[in-house]
């Protein structure tokens, strides 16, 4: 017959009840608790195997009465016969002292819920809904203060995979702070209905308790798709300015940005596979030329313009000058293209054709050497 045994056992605050199940159906089948690991525990056979209980670990802080508060607590349940045996997860385990079997060191099941579980589960809770309205808040403050040009996720997959895997983060602690708060609410009714504090199932506590390595996964699958975004984007120096372009699901988004005694010249182009991303794009783009903040922001080397509609043989196109040049805004199809210039003329066609195609020849050629 085996006498050791190392088996999965990790629970949370509010799980309490379910590990306080399993060990007390393991120590009826003849095990005892031996060792408590991070995510696992060992067990020993005996003949009399010494009880355990378990519950929320209180006085966690560092202050000098929370620290009395515990040494206290844990001297009375020394006397009572409970040793502490480990903290782990949240959650104190004693046991029972040798040859000894004392009584439960909670038996009121109100009182259990007025001094232990009550601020315990409380405390579980604003921790999960802590973290995700925090996160939450942040990023809807930095929408509105940056107004950044959130449809470029668009065009990296790597860039769209952080977004959802961030947003399965949040959603995990959603889960986890709602699930908190519905047992919370049935522990209290049971303690006004003066029934036992119920019990959660075990296979559902032990996927809680697996929640570190789902935290862990998120974070390395988080880095991975950092270097997606950096492996999946080409950059290169082209006639005395920088290409970029970059390939997605969604589309591709190509730009050329040069500095130069001969004038300055800036071209974006996006080719997307939907259109109303296109619709997104272009009023974006014409929305950012009348807001001062956002043409600094972006580095456009003039102040607020006003684009209006001209008719160049586009599907869409609007047009916006200032004193040392111009520039052009046009949809054609679910192409969108934006460029400004300062020693070209972008409403003549032959010259906007002419730096598309050399734009998309470029483009190509980039990405040809970066799959080489």
């Amino acid at each position: 017959m085996k006498e050791n045994m190392t088996r999965w056992f990790r629970y949370t605050a509010e799980d309490v009840k379910a590990a306080q199940a399993e060990l007390d159906e393991l120590a009826e089948q003849g095990w005892e608790l031996a060792e408590l690991g991070i995510f696992t525990a060992s067990f020993h056979r005996a003949e009399k195997p010494r009880r355990c209980w378990v519950e929320p670990a209180r006085w966690t802080s560092i202050r000098r009465k929370d620290e009395q508060a515990r040494t206290d607590y844990l001297a009375l349940c020394d006397e009572a016969g409970w040793d502490l045996l480990d903290e782990e997860g949240g959650l104190f385990y004693f046991q029972a002292q040798p040859d000894t079997n004392p009584v439960p060191i909670q038996t009121d099941g109100s009182l259990e819920w007025e001094t232990v579980l009550k601020k315990s589960l409380w405390n579980q809770a604003y921790t999960f809904f802590y973290f995700a309205i925090y996160c939450t808040a942040w990023a809807v403050g930095q929408y509105f203060h940056d107004r950044p040009r959130v449809w470029e996720m668009f065009f990296s997959n790597g860039v769209m995979l952080i977004e959802f895997l961030l947003l399965l983060w949040l959603a995990v602690n959603l889960y986890l702070g709602v699930r908190v708060v519905r047992y919370r609410r049935r522990c209290r009714r049971a303690a006004e209905e003066g029934k036992e504090i119920p019990v959660p199932g075990r296979r559902s506590a032990r996927l809680r308790g697996a929640v570190p390595l789902v935290y862990t996964a998120l974070g390395l699958a988080i880095a991975l798709s950092f270097l997606l975004t950096f492996s999946s984007q080409s950059s290169s120096y082209e006639l005395g300015g920088r290409l970029t372009t970059e390939r997605s699901a969604f589309g591709q988004s190509t730009e050329y940005r040069e500095f130069s005694d001969q004038g300055d010249l800036w071209v974006e182009s996006y080719d997307c596979k939907t259109a109303w991303l296109a619709d997104v794009i272009c009023r974006d783009l014409r929305t950012i030329e009348g807001d001062e903040d956002r043409l600094h922001r972006y580095f456009h080397l003039h102040g607020v313009v006003e684009p209006l509609q001209s008719d160049l043989g586009y599907d869409q196109a609007w047009t916006y000058a200032w004193n040392e040049g111009n520039g052009l805004i046009f949809r054609q199809g679910n192409r969108v293209v934006r460029m400004e210039a300062e020693q070209l003329d972008l409403t003549d066609r032959a010259v906007v054709d002419g730096l598309l195609e050399w734009l998309d020849q470029a483009a190509c050629a980039a990405e040809e050497n970066m799959i080489a």
